[in-house]
């Protein structure tokens, strides 16, 4: 299970975080893919070439496979687990790009500028069930995609189709479907930022234990739905002073708020659902900054011109 959100600060800094959270362990690493490279989906017989050069999360299991990342143009996207509601085509479909759903974000990361253009071509692909050899599993994904002028959408693909979505919030989590975390957002029209006034039942007037009284109500738990909004509130309400320092370091304080740490959540199969990394991606002045579980520091990768101008892939 995962969170992701963008982020935009005064000066129009635009950014896409996220948490990796799973109980595999992925060993993601940052990878930078040239321009021209060719990839070959889980598909058999589908391969196709990137367009621009990016940076993204990811790991090489008999071909590179990314979980989340940006490109040279200031675009970019990230994966998360969309268990019990996405629904993919059980049939290769003539004269469009059959893909595996762990296809979608090397094949935007390499072709695609922006969210409108993103969302003017994700029907160019089928994305075909398709068992993926590093979980063992047909991977259920739903995507966020972000850019540097400060768009943000959703993709799904369930039993009813496939379906783009503007992300108003700019927020996104797993299950259920985004519209249904849109409506549940109307729930909590109580939160704010300042302390409520005190209230008088009868002739007793109520007193404050303290500061924060605002967002009584927020929750606390772990599940898709109390992280949808618990993002959302601190997102809205954070500091967005102008600068990158500024806004990463806000960023990572609303990422901080939905880090699991091991032990505390245990899925039905007995084992650790926890938060494995941190990624903050930078549209705008193109960097990834990743911090590991292990690790309290954030790392650094810029794609810069110098290694848009290498033919060859680097693991960092």
């Amino acid at each position: 299970m995962c969170t992701a959100l963008s982020f935009a600060t005064e000066d129009d800094t635009h950014f896409l975080a996220r948490t990796m959270d799973f109980s595999f362990e992925l060993e993601a690493q940052l990878i930078y893919i040239p321009r021209e490279y060719e990839f070959s989906s889980l598909v058999a017989g589908t391969k196709y070439t990137t367009k621009y050069g990016f940076i993204g999360a990811g790991r090489d299991v008999d071909g590179y496979i990314f979980a989340d990342g940006f490109n040279e143009k200031g675009f970019s996207i990230a994966s998360l687990y969309f268990e019990k509601n996405a629904k993919y085509s059980t049939n290769n479909k003539e004269g469009a790009l059959n893909v595996a759903s762990t296809d979608m974000v090397s094949w935007a990361l390499g072709n695609i500028a922006t969210v409108a253009e993103f969302e003017k071509r994700y029907s160019e692909l089928n994305v075909v069930e398709k068992i993926n050899p590093l979980l063992q599993t047909q991977v259920p994904l739903h995507w966020i995609v972000a850019d540097s002028l400060g768009k943000t959408g959703v993709l799904e693909i369930t039993a009813q189709g496939a379906k783009f979505y503007q992300n108003e919030v700019g927020v996104m989590t797993n299950s259920p479907e985004f519209l249904w975390h849109m409506n549940n957002l109307n729930h909590y029209v109580n939160l704010q930022p300042t302390d409520f006034t005190s209230k008088k039942y009868g002739d007793y007037e109520t007193v404050s234990d303290g500061p924060g009284s605002g967002a009584l109500g927020l929750p606390g738990d772990y599940t898709s739905a109390s992280r949808f909004i618990r993002t959302t509130f601190l997102k809205q309400y954070s500091d967005h002073s102008a600068g990158v320092k500024n806004g990463v370091n806000a960023v990572l304080h609303v990422l901080n708020s939905v880090d699991i740490p091991k032990g505390v959540k245990i899925t039905s199969k007995n084992v650790v659902d926890y938060t494995q990394y941190k990624g903050i991606m930078d549209l705008n002045n193109l960097s990834y900054y990743f911090m590991a579980y292990t690790d309290t520091k954030l790392a650094e990768v810029k794609l810069t011109k110098q290694l848009l101008e290498q033919a060859t892939i680097s693991i960092f």
